[in-house]
């Protein structure tokens, strides 16, 4: 799973993509309703990506961030 979150001035998103075994790409792209900064879109991202994973059952996950790998 591979996730990123983005804030501006004017919005902040999440995205979150699964990569299967077999290479199948799932992506997904959330609008975030609550002005924040970038670390907890990122945080956001991390978070919705993992509940999304426990309801598709998925049991073994890699899990991929771009700015905050060092703050978990």
């Amino acid at each position: 799973m591979y996730f990123d979150g983005a804030a501006c001035h004017d919005g902040v998103g999440a995205r979150v993509v699964f990569v299967s075994p077999k290479r199948h790409v799932l992506p997904y792209s959330f609008v975030l309703t609550q002005l924040c900064s970038n670390n907890m879109a990122e945080y956001q991202a991390l978070i919705l990506g993992l509940q999304m994973a426990v309801e598709m059952g998925i049991q073994d996950l890699d899990v991929h961030g771009d700015s905050i790998r060092n703050s978990l």
